[in-house]
């Protein structure tokens, strides 16, 4: 297990030199440039290398499945196709682990990105906000019905509270992409693009998950190349989107439809933990060897289906159990801290939610210390 960064590429408001002080062994990008759907050339992946100087590329994050496949329509085996051509392009540079998800439309959704916490620093949070921007913002139909009736209450409670600004707030988190989302949306278009998955039932939406592992799986075997599926962020339906990644059986059936070592996981522990009944160290501990990616994250949950980021070693992820699993691992498999605070220089500097310099390094160190320490400790 080694530890990692993530960046954004050249226009990542942290700058690879920043990058390359910090005690990592490699970097986890993606060619963000490039359309959904496209085939990433090896010249393209080529120059990302060369941006990166002397530290190798270890993880891509993510090669973005097109919602074509997701819905499986008319155009999905050209678009499959070029992902399987994504993937040799990439075995041939030399980069074997490739990070995705299956989440249609939205990738990670918050609703709210700054809020103040004792100490003078901010946090991301979800919570009621989703629910009256689903009712009353979004105007879904019949979106009341997907909640239970004391939480509509408090939503619409909530609502009717809420200062313009906040309703605005609330709205551009869920339109206008988080960092790693490959999309942003009006509240029209974003309408348009959830509509055909209002009528896609989750067993079909998992079909077409097995589709696609079915035609890129044996590909990645020949190409020795680990796909990593990251789970649901949140792990349940947004808006009444399918998700289909979200628990241990979940997980378990992504396995299944494919039992090949190349079909594997991406053990997000915040993600997971948002989820009261999600077990991270029994998930570590039975999927260990097809963990080929980890992100080490903690959260605290929040009553009303609510949670906000928190330390990486505080909240109510377990993580030194979890740390403790995965280390039992024989691969050498990459991690990143991911998400942090806002703290020291983060606050004057531009920086996208979540990815701040001083509150990922921070996170750094207090998971490097327990890694070094809970491996200390078994040498005795």
């Amino acid at each position: 297990m080694y530890p990692t960064w993530r960046w954004y590429g050249p226009k990542d408001p942290i700058s690879i030199e920043e990058v390359s002080a910090l005690d990592i062994r490699g970097v986890v990008t993606a060619l963000h440039h490039v359309e959904n759907g496209a085939v990433w050339s090896r010249e393209e992946i080529r120059q990302r290398k060369r941006e990166l100087g002397s530290l190798p590329w270890s993880v891509v994050e993510s090669v973005p499945v097109h919602e074509g496949i997701k819905q499986n329509a008319d155009n999905a085996p050209d678009l499959i196709d070029n992902y399987c051509r994504t993937l040799e392009n990439l075995s041939a540079e030399g980069i074997t682990t490739v990070c995705y998800n299956f989440m249609p439309v939205l990738d990670w959704t918050r609703t709210r990105l700054a809020v103040p916490v004792p100490g003078g620093t901010t946090v991301a949070l979800y919570g009621l906000d989703l629910i009256a921007f689903d009712i009353f913002m979004l105007a879904r139909p019949h979106a009341a019905d997907d909640y239970p009736a004391e939480l509509v209450e408090l939503a619409t409670d909530h609502y009717e509270s809420m200062e313009p600004e906040d309703r605005q707030e609330v709205m551009d988190n869920m339109l206008k992409g988080l960092p790693g989302s490959e999309e942003s949306f009006d509240l029209a278009s974003f309408k348009e693009s959830i509509e055909p998955y209002l009528h896609i039932p989750r067993s079909t939406f998992k079909e077409n998950l097995q589709r696609f592992l079915e035609e890129v799986v044996p590909v990645a075997t020949k190409e020795g190349i680990k796909l990593t599926i990251h789970p649901d962020d949140p792990p349940w339906s947004v808006v009444g989107l399918p998700r289909i990644v979200s628990t241990m059986d979940d997980l378990q059936d992504v396995l299944d439809m494919v039992d090949e070592k190349a079909n594997g996981i991406c053990l997000c522990t915040g993600s997971l933990g948002s989820r009261e009944d999600n077990d991270l160290p029994a998930m570590a501990k039975k999927f260990l060897d097809r963990i080929h990616f980890v992100h080490l994250r903690n959260v605290a949950l929040k009553p009303h289906a609510s949670f906000e980021e928190s330390g990486h070693l505080q909240g109510d992820v377990d993580m030194a159990a979890v740390m403790g699993e995965l280390l039992r691992s024989k691969a050498d498999v990459p991690y990143r801290p991911d998400h942090g605070f806002t703290i020291f220089d983060d606050r004057k500097r531009r920086t996208n939610p979540g990815y701040s310099l001083y509150g990922r390094m921070r996170g750094l160190a207090e998971l490097e210390g327990l890694r070094y320490g809970l491996l200390a400790s078994r040498r005795g």
